[in-house]
């Protein structure tokens, strides 16, 4: 069995602060990184305090490796929780047919994923995420919506050609970062081509009137670079020379090649390769191979399971939540957007920290609660269902990988019965638990399987999204000052109608930022929703136990924005 997800990132960032290291691989030894009993037994009180489990530091050093580490960290978060949380009913009680299991054993990790024997003339097959990002920019080839644009700042007595051999390098590393897509017959499939220098544009504004504000235009100006998938590789990059100790490397990436968790790899990677771009060994696997092995083991029995499954959580033809709206829905997605941003008082921050150590819930679930509640109260329904992300990289063998292995997975919690937050957090914990369970099933294969055409348009099941994003770790390069790493994307757009990331900034420092559709909501909504939340999610644990829909704070946010709002029309 392998850790979910957030659990891994959980303990790597403990293992990060007690030992002073960077990420740990899977096969890292706490022994080995300087951790003995004494930091095995605050690595213990940590996990307590962080995620309210009880392990002991015997369990912790017997473990050994960090992998099996976030295996017995993950056996005590799956566990049923005792006390006041399991007084509620779960998702399952507002699901018809049977009742999901936690964590069934139905989706072993099968067959051993490695690399694959390839030919000259081989055509490996796309992802099914690829597949789709591929299909989508064949509908609107200039389209810049699935670009994924990062700036990195560089200070210091910048070695560019050594900047650039590491670039070279970590390209030459991920096959995927040289790979265009080709369609003969109208099925696409990859084309890797051979590692070669990768173009690194250099321009030096510093001598401009305002050196960071044509930085700024510059770095804005890549965010809208239009890839061609079938002639060239999905990414570009560029350096800007802002000082003379102070750079900024400028690369876009398509997302039918990168995600998150690849972007902090890509860039780690980066800064170990910097004047020493032999100091790597090669990639055990591919993302080829990935792709490969998942089309392979997505069939049969295994599929049929997992869409069992998740038939049994959300039912025949799920609708996705109806939201009042300040304008009419129009008949076509425009995706334009507008983001808006509240940062979070500290003390809020410890008290959401401190209520979800008492009910063995990650902050990330609390503040999910606290968006079902709202969600609940604004939309008059007690069957609440979000997207949230999934990584993917479930195996050890995928921590390092490059590629688009995220997954958006639908987390479905009912509100029936008057539950107070405390008794709601339990059922978001076991939805959450259960959907990173399953997380395996693409959602396009989720969707052709359980809705119906009829029902279908461009965001079934959800239409509202909701990210926790824990601290970045900036890139470290020898002989350079600290780097800031800025994943901004685009301020323009929106996949989702709303999509709320909740992004912790150092400390006691937490960031909203509410992504909407500008088709829909206008500003004063979206600062009006941000802070309805955070003051339900101070009232929901300021008092756990009043039914949340008797929370005054979503309750005077749905009086005010539901009135002269407009519904979704019936479709014929």
């Amino acid at each position: 069995m392998t850790a979910s997800g957030f659990v891994t990132e959980e303990l790597a960032r403990l293992w990060s602060e007690l030992l002073g290291v960077g990420e740990p691989a899977p096969g890292a030894e706490f022994a080995a990184l300087g951790g003995g009993p004494e930091a095995a037994g605050r690595l213990a009180v940590l996990i307590d305090e962080e995620l309210g489990l009880t392990v002991s530091p015997a369990e912790l050093l017997g473990a050994g490796t960090f992998a099996a580490m976030a295996e017995v960290v993950d056996a005590a978060m799956k566990a049923p929780p005792a006390g006041p949380t399991t007084s509620g009913t779960g998702i399952s009680a507002t699901v018809p047919g049977p009742a999901p299991a936690a964590f069934p054993g139905a989706f072993p990790a099968a067959d051993v994923l490695r690399a694959l024997p390839r030919g000259a003339d081989a055509r490996p097959a796309l992802s099914f995420a690829q597949q789709r990002l591929w299909f989508m920019q064949q509908i609107d080839p200039e389209t810049t919506l699935y670009n994924v644009p990062t700036v990195l700042r560089l200070r210091g007595a910048l070695d560019r050609a050594a900047l650039g051999l590491a670039l070279d390098a970590v390209v030459a590393r991920h096959e995927v970062l040289r790979t265009t897509y080709a369609a003969p017959a109208g099925v696409p499939h990859q084309v890797i081509a051979a590692p070669a220098p990768v173009p690194l544009p250099f321009t030096d504004v510093s001598a401009s009137g305002d050196p960071e504000a044509e930085a700024r235009r510059i770095a804005d100006e890549a965010t809208r670079h239009v890839f061609d998938l079938a002639a060239a590789p999905p990414l570009a990059a560029r350096l800007v020379r802002v000082a003379a100790d102070d750079h900024r490397l400028v690369v876009t990436f398509h997302h039918v090649a990168i995600d998150g968790g690849s972007v902090e790899v890509f860039y780690r990677e980066l800064g170990l390769l910097y004047g020493s771009p032999e100091g790597l060994p090669g990639a055990a696997l591919q993302y080829a191979d990935l792709a490969e092995w998942q089309r392979a083991r997505l069939t049969g029995g295994t599929l049929d399971a997992l869409v069992g499954h998740w038939r049994a959580v959300l039912g025949e033809d799920p609708r996705a939540l109806e939201l009042p709206t300040d304008r009419p829905r129009p008949r076509s997605k425009s995706f334009r957007g507008a983001v808006s941003t509240r940062l979070l008082p500290a003390e809020l921050v410890g008290a959401v920290r401190a209520f979800g150590r008492g009910e063995r819930a990650t902050a990330n679930m609390t503040h999910l609660a606290a968006l079902f509640t709202l969600l609940a109260e604004w939309s008059g329904s007690e069957d609440v269902t979000v997207g949230i992300p999934a990584a993917g990289r479930t195996r050890p063998e995928l921590q390092d990988l490059v590629g688009c292995l995220i997954n958006m997975v639908p987390v479905r919690a009912g509100l029936a019965g008057e539950p107070g937050f405390r008794t709601l957090v339990g059922r978001v914990r076991a939805a959450v638990l259960d959907a990173a369970a399953h997380q395996e099933l693409p959602f396009d294969k989720l969707v052709e399987a359980l809705v119906t055409r009829r029902s279908r348009d461009f965001t079934p099941v959800f239409r509202v999204m909701f990210s926790y994003l824990g601290e970045r770790r900036a890139p470290v390069f020898a002989g350079l000052g600290p780097c800031e790493l800025d994943l901004t994307g685009p301020q323009d757009t929106a996949k989702y109608d709303l999509s709320l990331y909740v992004e912790e900034r150092g400390g006691d420092a937490v960031e909203l930022t509410l992504e909407y559709d500008t088709d829909l909501y206008g500003p004063d909504t979206a600062a009006a929703l941000l802070a309805a939340y955070e003051r339900t999610l101070a009232e929901a644990v300021a008092d756990p136990d009043t039914p949340v829909g008797r929370l005054p704070a979503a309750r005077s946010f749905t009086a005010t924005h539901r009135t002269a709002t407009h519904r979704e029309e019936a479709r014929p």
